[in-house]
């Protein structure tokens, strides 16, 4: 059974975790460019076991019907770097998340936390109810982090990674929760 938004909000409130500190001063989140696809990638073959091709994230940058966002750290003159990523896409009232990651040295710092409020802002803004994605069985930071945010298993797939053979978990988060500005209330965790 789906929580609802009120019930959600209540337990985020509940955990006693504040994001760290001027997240908005320190960090962008930005449409990822060309540019950003090396640094993408080096995240992504840490991140995963069967990781996203170049021509995958090539392709994604085309798509109107998603987005592509990275976040870095706001580098003055210059541009920061890549610290995390979040591909979506608009489907109907649905928004799904295609993939999702945070470099290595930055995890557990509210990074995916902050990609996913963004997606939920858009995906809200566009129409979307609810959301979905997919996660490995094994994950278990990053299915601590979605179900904090209120997703639940609503499906399993067996063998569904083809080189692990390991389960994928369906979770879907129902209704979708747009924070104003973007920002979630205080007591967000770590993710």
């Amino acid at each position: 059974m789906a929580k609802s938004a009120e019930d959600i909000h209540a337990a985020i409130r509940g955990l006693g975790f504040r994001p760290e500190a001027n997240m908005s001063e320190a960090f962008s989140i930005e449409p990822m460019r060309p540019a950003d696809l090396t640094q993408v990638l080096a995240i992504e073959r840490e991140s995963f076991k069967s990781p996203w091709s170049k021509a995958s994230f090539e392709a994604e940058l085309g798509k109107r019907y998603g987005g592509l966002k990275v976040m870095r750290l706001k580098g003055g003159d210059h541009v920061g770097p890549v610290l995390g990523y979040i591909c979506f896409w608009l489907v109907a009232d649905e928004l799904q998340i295609a993939n999702l990651a945070v470099h290595p040295e930055y995890r557990r710092r509210s990074i995916g936390w902050y990609l996913l409020l963004h997606a939920f802002q858009l995906g809200h803004a566009a129409g979307a109810r609810f959301a979905v994605l997919e996660v490995a069985r094994s994950n278990r930071a990053a299915r601590a982090l979605y179900e904090k945010l209120g997703f639940v298993v609503v499906h399993e797939r067996p063998c569904y990674y083809s080189e692990s053979r390991e389960d994928g978990l369906v979770m879907e988060l129902n209704p979708i929760i747009p924070y104003p500005n973007g920002l979630p209330p205080k007591g967000t965790p770590k993710g």
